[in-house]
């Protein structure tokens, strides 16, 4: 078996009002569709990079650099082509959107490797269950707005969730103790700063955090290079007694060595599509683990295609210490007629699907009416 295509496609669909998470606010929900083809009619499906925003900068590495030095290649000798991919693009980045489109293939031929073995990718990686407790991922909105979707969520059979807090704290401390009070007790409350405060500020937030049972506080402090990131975060995490979340935004297991050795967080948030793929989430995870770490991969809830979910699901899946996995509050394309048949959280879990690689297929038409040429971003 040869590849014969690697090709990157934006795909999307707009939205009547937009939707802000910290410092991004998107027009669109829509991500970058990854496909790989092969010579015997095999073809894998990924996602590149938190949402169709990239595009412009990660398809054409996709479409004019990786993709065409990969054709002619195995398709199933991933780890090789992982690596052969890295060494490509090693004089000119690691840290951003190179990352993103290595991330975007590797995902497609896990998908095509469960296909052509007919096993879901989480039994290729080693399962270690088959459902997972699903949290519910709104986006920051007023407390007026966000305390019904969390109460609806409840309904719905949710038991998780994780609010986002805007850099005005004492309002989000607020809406977080309103979100206590409606949904009670027993349901698990996350908070994401999304790097809305200095160290002093997102101090004063973790304590008053704590007192509201959060059970995880994610990146609270701004940072502006790895170092400031790992020691600012760790400076918190010696201080205060909430569990600290993080590293969405590292790139390859490598950025990952000081936060386990500094022990800055309690949970590691690996992303598929910008980590480096299935592969490298898969190696982070069992790096948290054999540092008694959680791992929790980071869901993009900007993107909606539910690609990125099912690469998600089956990393966690295969990883002991992966409790939860987030949902997107609001669907997208992928719940819109992307996907044949998207996943569904039920009775607030997601489940293993027996079928073979990520266990998701484009619609017939899917390129054609998802297809962006326009796509809408501002800062919040």
């Amino acid at each position: 078996m040869k590849i014969t295509e690697v090709r990157a496609f934006p795909v999307g669909v707009p939205l009547d009002a937009p939707l802000r998470w910290g410092a991004m606010a998107v027009d669109v929900k829509g991500g970058i569709v990854v496909r790989v083809r092969t010579d015997e009619g095999v073809e894998g499906i990924g996602e590149a990079g938190f949402s169709a925003e990239y595009f412009s900068t990660v398809g054409p590495i996709i479409n004019q650099q990786l993709g065409p030095m990969l054709v002619g290649r195995d398709p199933l000798e991933i780890a090789r082509l992982w690596q052969d991919m890295v060494d490509a693009t090693h004089m000119w980045g690691r840290r951003g959107i190179e990352t993103y489109a290595v991330s975007g293939i590797d995902i497609a031929l896990w998908d095509l490797l469960g296909k052509v073995s007919g096993q879901p990718v989480h039994r290729l990686l080693g399962a270690a269950k088959q459902r997972v407790r699903a949290y519910f991922a709104p986006a920051l909105k007023p407390v007026d707005v966000i305390v019904p979707e969390a109460e609806e969520a409840v309904a719905a059979g949710f038991t998780a969730m994780k609010l986002r807090l805007g850099p005005d704290l004492e309002t989000g401390v607020h809406m977080v103790s309103k979100v206590r009070t409606a949904v009670g007790a027993g349901v698990d409350i996350m908070v994401d700063a999304n790097m809305a405060f200095d160290r002093r500020t997102a101090y004063r937030a973790a304590r008053e955090l704590e007192q509201l049972g959060v059970a995880w506080l994610e990146e609270p402090i701004l940072a502006r290079s790895l170092t400031q990131y790992v020691d600012d975060h760790t400076w918190l995490a010696d201080r205060v007694s909430i569990p600290l979340a993080g590293g969405e935004s590292m790139l390859t297991r490598f950025e990952y060595l000081d936060l386990l050795r500094r022990k800055t967080f309690d949970v590691l948030q690996p992303d598929c599509t910008s980590v480096g793929g299935i592969s490298e989430a898969k190696r982070v995870a069992d790096m948290a683990g054999s540092w008694n770490l959680q791992c929790v991969p980071h869901i993009a809830c900007s993107s909606g295609t539910g690609i990125a979910l099912a690469a998600g699901l089956h990393v966690i899946l295969a990883s002991e210490n992966a409790p939860l996995v987030e949902f997107d509050a609001y669907g997208g394309p992928g719940w819109d007629g992307l996907l044949a048949e998207p996943l569904e959280v039920k009775d607030g879990y997601l489940e293993a699907h027996d079928a073979p690689g990520l266990g998701i297929e484009l619609t017939e038409h899917a390129y054609g009416r998802f297809a962006l040429s326009d796509v809408r971003f501002r800062s919040a």
